[in-house]
């Protein structure tokens, strides 16, 4: 079972899972894949919607 991790600080937004890590600054986003990731499209879409 995946855990994942989010925390935001402002207008910084930090979301790290199983296998990536995905970090939002104002209008700047970036999705780091750093291994194997069980559902790449859900853990996309969960950070968009925790960013938003």
């Amino acid at each position: 079972m995946s855990q994942i991790k989010a925390e935001r600080s402002g207008h910084i937004a930090v979301v790290t899972g199983q296998g990536f890590e995905y970090r939002k600054c104002g209008e700047l986003a970036s999705f780091k894949q750093t291994g194997k990731v069980p559902s790449l499209r859900a853990a996309k879409a969960f950070c968009k919607m925790f960013a938003s």
